[in-house]
């Protein structure tokens, strides 16, 4: 990671770890945060995605892990109360509003802890919104 990162230096490019739910290599926020942090390069850091956070293994008090600016990008997206957790796929995500993630709790957060970055949503077909395709 850190030889990747010293790759994309001289372009002005960040690599990002995003942890996935499903992942057997960083599945939640702690996990992504250590690998980051041991990496120690200014041009790897952590993204986080809201769908695979509390559709994961992570807590909303891994959140107080984040140290002030430490997150470089955010995806934005809920999660359905149906079907359970443990069971949805990608296409499970849903609009933010429509599902059980706290984001304004998380959002409130974030902003205390300095994220300032984007935020995108990120969405797949999905039938459970009522939305369809994108």
């Amino acid at each position: 990671m850190r030889e990747a990162a010293e790759i994309a230096k001289p372009f002005g490019i960040t690599l990002m770890l995003e942890f996935a739910r499903t992942s057997r290599f960083a599945a939640c926020l702690p996990t992504a945060l250590k690998l980051v942090r041991e990496t120690n390069h200014p041009n790897f850091r952590v993204m986080m995605d809201t769908w695979h956070f509390w559709g994961g293994t992570s807590k909303f008090e891994d959140l107080d892990l984040l140290r002030d600016g430490e997150l470089a990008h955010l995806h934005f997206e809920d999660v359905p109360a149906d079907p359970p957790r443990e069971i949805q796929q990608q296409p499970n995500r849903v609009y933010p509003g429509e599902g059980i993630v706290p984001l304004r709790r998380i959002v409130e957060l974030l902003k205390r802890k300095k994220y300032s970055g984007p935020a995108s949503l990120e969405m797949f077909q999905s039938g459970d919104s009522g939305h369809g395709p994108l």
